[in-house]
């Protein structure tokens, strides 16, 4: 009998400790854009949440760094775009809001923050008029547009191609939009619901175990190993998607294929800027952020933005080019990749191309390379991409404990926190009667996945 007691008390206490373990109730993977924004709405929904991401506090690299995008209400013949883009100004409006009604000290939150607002200019060949003028006409844009050389030297001073027209967007809230921001303003408000995040955590195993996820990580700092379970899971991996669900919806490495994009950032050389007239110097500001497709080739387009004004008040331009993609050898190691001499004269090259079309003097000496990198497309074969249940194993049926958000390519930060709520909503067995939601839910959604995975 004395044997016994200490085997039935370290029993009961094995017993008790296996019944208290703790279970998540929802987990967030990847503490980016989209699973920032999705955490958030989950939290405003009144959700425990844990958003895990493998970087610190402050974002160093990945799809979602910096602190500028293009944020554009019009999109040529796609509605869904302009739908993401106009409902995230919505939910950026709540998000502030939540801040503003709940400060830290004496920080302030502004939408402002997030948004600058400044004219889009759109280039491309004539060809695209009718439909352009029927999207506008659709999307409700407020613009003007130049379609030859007479009406853009009237319009906007700039010197026009043949078969080039040229179209500003003035649109409230167009202009650039700041992820870094988003991402820190999201991840403040889930902290201030109770909810938590995890800082260098990488998810190195995911699987499914009857109704519940295993997930386990290694913390990046101390190497320590931990197993967490969970009721529900979200995966906003980026380009790591496929790589992450490679046990529970393999498949993803097949539909996402991540690739390779560079961004340089230039100066105009202090002595030349300076030499502007008032004019160009505000033509230089008005003229960015810009989409310029004016040579009718993949090759030839690229988008340019002012990143930020450094304290002299000069603009630090970004350059890159949505179609200039590249295959990924280590995704471990692609955002450190350095450009190439002719990626580096690809992005003077265009940069200069556009001053000349602007009527503004610039050469080559004048132009200061201050920064590069590498960044990553997660496309699908679309470049639509998913925001999804995953079917259940050897099922057409749903899962819907489990949400993927991926294949962003450059279209995430606009409609970031539409994503976000829409992935919440999938999660939650929520709704929105929208039209506009509707059409996004289709288009990103469960029957497209199908679909797709009947193609493969």
């Amino acid at each position: 009998m004395k044997n016994l007691l200490p085997f039935l008390f370290f029993s009961f206490l094995f017993l008790t400790c296996q019944s208290t373990e703790k279970i998540e109730e929802i987990v967030v993977i990847g503490g980016g854009l989209m699973g920032s924004t999705t955490a958030w709405q989950l939290s405003n929904y009144g959700e425990q949440v844990l958003l895990i991401e493998q970087q610190d506090s402050v974002y160093s690299y990945g799809s979602s760094y910096g602190e500028a995008r293009i944020a554009r209400s019009s999109n040529r013949g796609n509605d869904i775009w302009s739908y993401l883009h106009n409902r995230s100004v919505k939910e950026a409006q709540k998000l502030v809001s939540y801040l503003d009604s709940n400060p830290r000290g004496n920080q302030t939150y502004d939408l402002t923050d997030i948004y600058t607002t400044s004219p889009v200019t759109y280039i491309g060949r004539t060809r695209i008029y009718d439909k352009l003028y029927n999207s506008l006409i659709r999307q409700q844009v407020d613009y003007k547009m130049a379609v030859n050389q007479a009406e853009g030297k009237a319009l906007f001073d700039v010197n026009l191609p043949d078969s080039v027209l040229m179209q500003v967007e003035y649109n409230e809230h167009s202009g650039n939009i700041n992820p870094k921001k988003i991402i820190n303003y999201c991840q403040q408000a889930v902290l201030q619901k109770g909810n938590s995040i995890w800082y260098n955590h990488k998810v190195t195993d995911l699987k499914q175990d009857g109704d519940l996820f295993i997930i386990q990580l290694v913390n990046s700092k101390t190497g320590e190993k931990k197993t967490i379970k969970s009721k529900k899971v979200v995966s906003a991996a980026g380009p790591f998607t496929g790589k992450l669900l490679k046990n529970t919806a393999p498949y993803f490495d097949q539909l996402i294929n991540p690739q390779r994009v560079f961004l340089a950032f230039f100066k105009i050389k202090k002595s030349h800027f300076e030499n502007y007239t008032p004019e160009q110097k505000e033509k230089v500001f008005t003229a960015y952020p810009v989409i310029n497709s004016s040579k009718g080739t993949r090759d030839g387009s690229f988008f340019s933005m002012i990143e930020k004004v450094d304290e002299y008040g000069f603009p630090l331009i970004k350059i890159g080019g949505h179609f200039q993609r590249s295959p990924i050898k280590d995704i471990a190691t692609v955002w450190q990749q350095k450009l190439t001499p002719k990626e580096i004269e690809w992005s003077q090259n265009s940069t200069l191309g556009y001053f000349d079309l602007l009527n503004v003097p610039l050469t080559l000496n004048e132009l200061e390379l201050v920064d590069s990198y590498s960044c990553v497309y997660s496309l699908t074969k679309t470049e639509v991409p998913y925001v999804t249940h995953i079917p259940m194993p050897n099922s057409e049926v749903s899962n819907p404990n489990f949400v993927v958000l991926g294949g962003m390519s450059g279209v995430g930060a606009k409609g970031a926190l539409t994503y976000g709520l829409l992935g919440a909503n999938l999660l939650l067995g929520k709704e929105d009667e929208e039209a506009g939601y509707q059409a996004i839910k289709t288009a990103l959604g469960f029957e497209r996945l199908m679909k797709d995975l009947k193609e493969l």
